[in-house]
């Protein structure tokens, strides 16, 4: 479900137009985030951190209206709802693209991304969908061989894109903690600084009591080889 933002009273009526007008009107961040909780969790739930990670990210996503908002043709859209796409790796060096359906049960959201995975590893090319071209979602990509301070994500300016892309790289481990080397790219008619600075703190705060729920929730799954990273090669 999507409702259309009327424009002409929006208060970003004038950002919007004018960073639509640019060249690249995408902007970007990268930083670090302490992981070491939900990392820990994963590994105390026996729950690949892949995906486990994958799921913090769009609760966190979804907490915040301006990572909802689109556009499509004339219109502004804000989605319920935003999935991801993730890239998947294969064994033969190439990778596909995965459509994982939110849900704010694990467990569901497992077993669905579980089969996409599958469905990824077990063809050739990009694995395009009808899902992975939609726009209520983020594209995710995860680069697991090393941490990174800087990226360059590939945009579709010239074709209307505003779908943010963002990237994690590998798990950096600091004496007892673990921070995760994060790229946001996103419309910057459509969110700004404080939009990514919210989602990070998001991520940083986490509420003890939300994840004992979590625990409380979820059941026991042993990960199958998942790397300490949020990538799936």
């Amino acid at each position: 479900m999507k409702q259309i933002i009327d424009i002409n009273s929006w208060n970003r009526k004038e950002h919007f137009y004018f960073f639509s007008k640019l060249d690249d009107p995408f902007w970007g961040i990268t930083t670090t985030v302490d992981f070491t909780k939900i990392y820990l969790l994963s590994k105390e739930l026996e729950k690949p951190f892949f995906l486990y990670s994958i799921h913090f990210l769009l609760k966190c996503i979804n907490d915040i209206d301006a990572f909802k908002l689109r556009i499509e043709g004339e219109n502004v859209v804000k989605y319920d709802k935003i999935n991801i796409s993730p890239t998947i790796g294969r064994e033969d060096g190439t990778f596909g693209f995965a459509f994982f359906e939110y849900s704010t049960d694990f467990n569901i959201f497992m077993q669905n991304a579980e089969k996409e995975i599958n469905r990824v590893k077990n063809s050739t090319g990009l694995s395009f969908s009808e899902n992975t071209g939609r726009k209520d979602l983020i594209r995710y990509s995860a680069l697991p061989w090393f941490a990174f301070s800087d990226m360059k994500h590939a945009d579709s300016i010239r074709t209307g894109d505003s779908v943010p892309k963002i990237s994690t790289g590998k798990l950096i481990q600091e004496k007892k903690k673990y921070n995760l080397p994060i790229s946001i790219s996103a419309h910057h008619g459509l969110t700004d600084g404080r939009d990514a600075a919210l989602l990070i703190q998001k991520m940083i705060l986490i509420d003890s009591y939300f994840l004992k729920k979590i625990v409380n929730k979820i059941k026991p799954h042993k990960a199958k080889g998942a790397p300490i990273s949020a990538g799936y090669w």
